[in-house]
């Protein structure tokens, strides 16, 4: 809504040197913005800009070769990002049907960006989780900490914050292909069960003669079939397991190409649950990458010890916290450190050796819900991703987002208590119910995953 900020933009991935740059006639400009007002963008902009932004997404849908979805990235805390953000997806679930909406939403500084964020943020998120099929949540407080502890910067701004975000992102949106728990990516039993590298499943869950040689599983391990054939089919997308014809046992499924439904159809199968959580590690300076060893051993440690903790940090997690200890089970009233499960993981790695790591842990069934039907996929590239000889991403549908919902309902209600900014949300036609309806909504959100 702020030509300035459009403008920059663009300058910048002109000047940035790269092959990328934004189409000169593929923005949409207006001359104001929305006020830190959520009603504004979604109930004043959005109506007036419908037929533009979507005539613009238009001619980019009908330039492409397959429409799989949509990625949506906005800000949570003011009016443009997130009024006119989520008038847009729904705009787009309204014109496409059948494609996938994902959104990457940041969640505000809780010191405070705008003084009525709490609103904002809520209402954001009240919609989306009826609108979209997946939600990211980017936390600036985790944003702010890793440029500032992990990465050396005294000063952190947010393009520096956006570059740690736009790594991540990319870490799992890149083409990277399946690991099946069959090299076809098969759920049937394996005959070959004598090939090399294989190994049969064993635990709770496990089909009689079931081959894991992707997880190497081994006795004792306590793990479930991993895969998303059935998610995957049942959304109608080329899912991270999704079945493929194999000539022979040794093949290989093709890379993936559909990230967005991937995504989607394996890690939110349930419609419950939409909350997503990105880690992605090693988290390293640039100057010090070359003078690092890189071990999968080690970097998987760490990254699963982030998962048990519910930490998006590589560094101050506890690492006494294991999935059995006190207070891992469904809202277990325990005093101490609480114990993260998830609805399911996909674990994407990349760099030497990604092919055959060995992932059992991430499979134990004691960081997933015990209804999890799809607990885990697993994918991978054997290309280094930037100059790290080996990494990898964890996108998970976790507890994590519970923290922050829960704090920024307290700030909300006490400001609803006092009716504080209300008349600027009721300036464009909204009431103190739509609050209090808004506000139970995240509640339920956050008791489920509490539930887990």
């Amino acid at each position: 809504m702020e030509p300035k900020v459009v403008a920059g933009a663009r300058a910048s991935a002109a000047a940035s040197g790269s092959w990328w740059r934004y189409p000169s006639t593929g923005y949409l400009v207006m001359q104001s913005g929305s006020g830190n007002n959520w009603s504004q963008g979604f109930h004043g902009y959005g109506p007036r800009v419908h037929d533009a932004a979507l005539e613009l997404v238009r001619r980019e849908v009908e330039a492409a070769d397959c429409l799989t979805g949509f990625l949506l990235l906005q800000s949570m805390a003011g009016g443009t990002g997130a009024g006119l953000g989520t008038y847009v997806a729904q705009a787009l679930k309204d014109e496409y049907h059948a494609a996938f909406i994902t959104n990457c939403c940041v969640w505000p500084y809780e010191s405070g960006e705008v003084i009525v964020q709490p609103y904002n943020t809520l209402f954001t998120l009240s919609h989306l989780s009826d609108l979209s099929d997946g939600i990211v949540l980017l936390e600036n407080e985790a944003l702010h900490r890793t440029c500032a502890k992990l990465m050396g910067i005294n000063r952190p701004s947010f393009t520096d914050m956006n570059g740690i975000a736009a790594r991540a992102l990319a870490s799992v949106l890149l083409p990277s292909q399946s690991r099946g728990p069959n090299p076809g990516g098969s759920h049937a039993p394996n005959p070959t069960s004598g090939a090399p590298g294989t190994g049969a499943a064993t635990g709770p869950g496990a089909s009689p003669g079931l081959q894991l040689p992707a997880l190497r599983r081994t006795p004792g391990s306590g793990g479930r079939g991993v895969g998303s054939e059935g998610a995957a089919a049942a959304a109608g997308g080329s899912g991270l397991g999704a079945p493929r014809s194999s000539a022979s046992p040794a093949s290989c499924p093709p890379p993936s190409t559909s990230p967005l439904a991937e995504l989607v159809s394996h890690l939110c199968c349930h419609p419950a649950y939409r909350m997503l959580t990105l880690r992605a590690i090693p988290q390293l300076p640039p100057s010090s990458i070359d003078f690092t060893t890189f071990t999968w051993a080690a970097i998987l440690k760490r990254l699963r010890q982030m998962l048990v903790t519910g930490s998006v940090l590589e560094e101050g997690m506890d690492w006494s916290v294991t999935p059995h200890s006190p207070g891992s089970g469904p809202a277990a009233q325990v005093p101490g450190p609480r114990v993260n499960r998830a609805v399911a993981n996909w674990l994407v790695l990349r760099g030497q050796g990604a092919g055959g790591v060995d992932v059992a842990d991430f499979a134990d069934p004691a960081l997933t819900a015990a209804w999890a039907v799809d607990p885990l996929s697993v994918s991978y590239n054997g290309n280094k991703f930037g100059r790290c000889l080996m990494s990898a991403s964890l996108l998970s549908n976790d507890r994590r987002c519970v923290g922050p919902i829960q704090r920024m309902l307290e700030h909300a209600y006490g400001m609803l208590e006092s009716r504080a900014f209300v008349h600027q949300y009721e300036t464009y036609g909204m009431s103190v119910s739509d609050f209090q309806a808004c506000f139970a909504r995240i509640e339920d959100i956050s008791q489920r995953y509490v539930r887990l």
